[in-house]
């Protein structure tokens, strides 16, 4: 019976994916509540659907990273991007529960 092939990369970058599309979500929901303003200097100027439409476009290519042979690397290097990537996105994440905790509370 052959090993299945090793896929280190597969966990961070799906991870990464989700909490893209996450982002995006609570982004779009802030923008239309007015709750708070886009604070990346590329989207900052657009609508807020457009603002969304980029983020899950993104997230959908993140996601097709999946099926490439990119997850099977083995580089510590990609690994600590993509844990650094990770961590500003759970930093972005946290900003949002604490504008949602804000408007709603």
């Amino acid at each position: 019976m052959s090993k299945p092939l090793a896929t280190p990369l597969k966990k961070p970058i799906g991870t990464l994916a989700v909490l893209n599309l996450a982002d995006g979500l609570l982004t779009y929901w802030g923008l239309l509540a007015g709750a708070i303003e886009e604070a990346n200097p590329l989207l900052s100027g657009l609508p807020p659907l457009t603002v969304f439409t980029v983020k899950l476009l993104l997230s959908a290519c993140l996601a097709a990273f999946l099926f490439t042979p990119l997850v099977r690397i083995e580089s510590r290097t990609w690994r600590y991007f993509l844990l650094a990537a990770n961590i500003v996105y759970g930093c972005i994440l946290l900003l949002h529960i604490i504008w949602i905790s804000f408007l709603y509370l």
